[in-house]
């Protein structure tokens, strides 16, 4: 006959693996999100939040270009002041022929360092892959350097679940576009957009959030075009929102002997050129 101590700790032992069980068991399970209680405008209100906290942006980044047959890696310092001045400044990116690219909603400065030459002109003629050999459409250039993406406004976006984050798609004639968000933090982590074939023609990813006074910023941003075998990495090194930057830190700084070329005339000339090619 077993000892009454026996028992004792046999029955103790039988009830640590019961509890064990349901402890697992209740910390195995995920935590489901509910679409009773939110819409696509109260999602788009929330991830709107974050951007609109921001009122200046400086960081140092670790650059990656990936072009067909070609890759680029340096650095980059990237100066913001909302809503319109956009200063970035890159060093030992080999082969991108840009030493600092300077914009705002009138005009635009580009330097290159290789040929000595500072571009200039207005806003509207500038295309970014002429300097930055990546395509980047300027309206959303705050937005990808960033990494907090804003979704628009629009009618009929539709509302799913997927690998516990919130999906709103929006879908078009000739495609869709699909945004991924964090439902705790409220921010996109992903963003697609798909042509009519259902092929990806755009992919954004964002990643390594961290919360910087009330704002939660990816320090990895990735813009890719699957279609174009085009990438842009960036990793972020150092990050600061909401301070004071001089006005002295958006000039582009030039040789005294920088030659300046007005970019609306070498446009002017390249298409001269290739109608004159054909």
């Amino acid at each position: 006959m077993p000892l009454k101590s026996e028992v004792l700790t046999k029955a103790a032992i039988v009830v640590n693996i019961i509890s064990l069980f349901f402890l697992n068991g209740c910390a195995g399970k995920k935590a489901t999100l509910n679409l009773s209680n939110i819409t696509p405008d109260l999602i788009r209100f929330k991830v709107s939040r974050n951007f609109t906290r921001i009122t200046s942006f400086e960081g140092n980044a670790k650059v990656i270009i990936e072009l067909p047959g070609q890759g680029y890696k340096g650095s980059s310092k990237i100066l913001i002041n909302k809503p319109d001045s956009i200063f970035v400044k890159a060093e030992a990116i080999l082969g991108i022929d840009i030493g600092a690219l300077f914009l705002d909603d009138e005009y635009f400065a580009a330097f290159a360092p290789r040929d000595n030459i500072l571009y200039y002109g207005e806003t509207g003629i500038l295309n970014l892959k002429d300097f930055l050999q990546i395509e980047i459409e300027k309206e959303e250039l705050v937005e990808t350097l960033t990494g907090l993406v804003q979704i628009p406004n629009e009618d009929n976006l539709k509302l799913e679940i997927d690998d516990e984050q919130f999906v709103l798609t929006k879908e078009f004639d000739k495609g869709k576009i699909k945004h991924w968000i964090d439902p705790q933090k409220y921010t996109v982590t992903q963003t697609k957009r798909l042509d009519q074939f259902g092929r990806v023609i755009l992919l954004k990813e964002f990643s390594r959030f961290k919360k910087k006074k009330g704002v939660y910023l990816p320090q990895t941003i990735k813009i890719t075009r699957p279609l174009a075998r085009e990438r842009l990495t960036l990793f972020y090194t150092n990050q600061k929102i909401n301070g004071q930057i001089a006005s002295s830190e958006f000039i582009v700084k030039v040789s005294k002997n920088a030659k300046k070329v007005y970019w609306g005339r070498v446009q002017t000339e390249q298409k001269l050129k290739s109608e004159g090619d054909k």
